[in-house]
């Protein structure tokens, strides 16, 4: 466990600008029912009361991993349990932490086809999406409606084979940078694009301001060996850091998985992991 000089006073991860931990979870990994019993013991009130309105068991199950996942990843980062802490919700939805460290929000989670993420940074703003390459809802028609002109016409120029992966890279950058911003879906998925370039990184667009992409945003891209793919997004407070993404599996209450971390940067914009 990670501990740092009067960590509560700071209320942030110890990590340097520009850095974002990305820690992940395959539910089929909890198939003990007594960790769920012990994830359920981590969860607050309105926690437990939104638990018993689920009625599928996999959907149970999905809700109470990615709550113990957020509590015991925040609580890598200093000593405090992972029943400790609590959270809240902004206008549009996006949680922060309402104690112990108090307004502190450059964290996000996604799940998908069994697998739940949680990406975390020092500060600025930070967002991740998740989705499995076997999803079968992709492909133009769905792009036309939801996607800018520019992403669909980039779809369109691309070899039939490629739609389904290219679709859910557009589809997971969408939605890791509104999640970052923290609006969701109340923001229409057509008022920004993004350009794949093949020797850099992903680049913002507004639709509005077409001719130049958006400064302050970084993105990165992984690929699990699950076929799950996975975007971030982040907007440090330190303007001139770059963009590292550590990305590691984790149980929830046992820890991280053995082995080290894959890294993906600026170097290396995609990131393959291997197991």
């Amino acid at each position: 466990m990670m501990t740092s000089i009067d960590t509560l006073s700071v209320q942030r991860p110890n990590l340097p600008a520009g850095h974002v931990d990305l820690w992940y979870c395959y539910l089929d990994r909890i198939t003990n029912s007594s960790q769920l019993n012990q994830y359920y013991e981590l969860l607050s009130v309105r926690e437990r009361d939104c638990l018993a309105r689920f009625r599928l068991d996999r959907v149970c199950k999905e809700y109470l991993v990615t709550r113990a996942l957020v509590r015991c990843v925040l609580s890598h980062y200093t000593d405090v349990s992972p029943d400790h802490w609590n959270f809240i919700a902004e206008n549009h939805g996006k949680p922060v932490v309402q104690s112990p460290w108090e307004g502190y929000g450059a964290f996000n989670l996604s799940h998908s086809s069994g697998l739940v993420i949680c990406a975390v940074a020092a500060g600025g703003q930070v967002g991740a999406d998740v989705e499995s390459l076997d999803r079968k809802t992709t492909g133009i028609p769905l792009a036309r409606r939801f996607f800018s002109r520019q992403e669909v016409d980039l779809l369109c120029q691309a070899p039939e084979h490629e739609w389904q992966e290219l679709f859910l890279q557009i589809w997971t950058l969408k939605e890791s940078y509104i999640k970052a911003i923290g609006h969701g879906l109340s923001m229409p998925l057509d008022r920004f694009f993004f350009t794949l370039p093949d020797d850099g990184p992903p680049e913002l667009y507004l639709t509005e301001q077409a001719a130049s992409p958006q400064t302050g945003w970084q993105f990165a891209q992984l690929r699990l060996p699950s076929r799950h793919h996975i975007s971030v997004a982040i907007s440090p407070e330190d303007q001139n850091s770059d963009m590292v993404v550590h990305a590691r599996e984790m149980i929830p209450l046992e820890g991280a998985v053995s082995g080290d971390p894959a890294i993906c940067s600026s170097a290396n914009n995609w990131c393959f992991l291997n197991g």
